[in-house]
């Protein structure tokens, strides 16, 4: 004997039988792994280095960010003294105080490879300290670009 057929089921039912979607826990905003917190550490440790280094460096350039401010009201027969502190602040003493003349030019050039301190006007600037009225405001206004770009670029050797 055949079997007869089963009932089919009604759209109803059928919907009965269905259940949620199954939804997962949010993912979490911490990391899972110590891994994660040593890569945050180790970035947090160059970034305060970083900001340290910056703050020492910024410190010690202090002098040449009071030269560049002096340099805008000093008269040109004092530049080369202005020139001389400023190299006062970075050097010894007995480096820098009695170096005078083509010796004084040398070290200028030699501290920043500026080489426009061996030639005209740049090799006048110890002469204008006596004699600025001899220097016209070309050549002056040289000699202050010359004199600002040596306080930015000049290097101290440790």
């Amino acid at each position: 004997m055949i079997a007869p057929p089963s009932p089919k089921p009604t759209p109803a039912a059928v919907l009965d039988k269905l259940h949620d979607f199954y939804q997962p826990p949010p993912v979490p905003w911490t990391p899972q792994t110590v891994g994660w917190y040593v890569v945050f550490g180790v970035l947090a440790l160059t970034v305060l280095w970083f900001v340290i280094r910056g703050i020492r460096h910024w410190r010690h350039n202090r002098y040449r960010r009071l030269a560049l401010k002096e340099l805008a009201s000093t008269p040109p027969e004092l530049l080369s003294a202005l020139l001389k502190r400023t190299a006062l602040a970075a050097w010894p003493r007995e480096a820098v105080a009695s170096l005078t003349g083509s010796n004084w030019l040398s070290f200028l050039v030699k501290t920043s490879a500026i080489t426009s301190f061996q030639e005209a006007p740049g090799n006048r600037i110890e002469e204008i300290a006596f004699a600025s009225s001899l220097l016209s405001s070309h050549d002056e206004q040289h000699i202050r670009d010359l004199t600002a770009e040596w306080i930015r670029r000049h290097r101290v050797q440790a």
